[in-house]
């Protein structure tokens, strides 16, 4: 073969070559297309949400939960929205506190969004307090404009003090 024949063919091999490093890199890459202002967003819907729970306000609640809102409990119990909101309206859950540590948020195309968190919480159920510290994820997606929470799910922590040792 000519040298005028091979250098076409070297060619062609390098440029499959960066095309094919191109793709891997892309298919790769983290599926996260959040932004600082869409994470903000969140962040302030998830507190005011928060917020509306400690007061026991159902309509705000009803407001920013999902239709198919699902609250799933450090013990394993899940409440689906009615119960949830008719337990809050009752008195039969009263949030005390609600304190949330170590908040990240990770947004996604600007409609779906995941807020992970420490949350120290105090509740009196039916007149029994409870103390706890949990992990915490919610899940939130965007829905007629609007930033609503479509699940919450909490997991017991042992020993907090411990864990955050661990971080540092």
């Amino acid at each position: 073969m000519s040298r005028n024949g091979l250098l076409p063919g070297v060619l062609f091999c390098a440029l499959v070559f960066v095309c094919a490093i191109s793709l891997a890199r892309l298919i790769a890459a983290p599926a996260r297309i959040g932004d600082a202002k869409t994470d903000q967003e969140v962040l302030k819907a998830d507190a005011d949400c928060n917020a509306a729970e400690l007061r026991g306000d159902i309509k705000a609640m009803d407001a920013c939960e999902t239709d198919d809102f699902t609250h799933t409990h450090a013990s394993g119990e899940v409440e689906y929205k009615p119960g949830y909101l008719k337990g809050v309206g009752s008195g039969e859950h009263k949030f005390l506190t609600l304190d949330k540590t170590d908040v990240h948020v990770r947004s996604y195309n600007g409609d779906s969004a995941v807020v992970e968190s420490h949350i120290h919480l105090r509740a009196n159920n039916s007149g029994r307090i409870a103390d706890v510290n949990n992990q915490l994820i919610t899940v939130w997606v965007k829905q007629q404009g609007k930033w609503r929470e479509a699940a919450w799910f909490a997991v017991g922590l042992r020993n907090p003090g411990a864990q955050a040792a661990e971080k540092k």
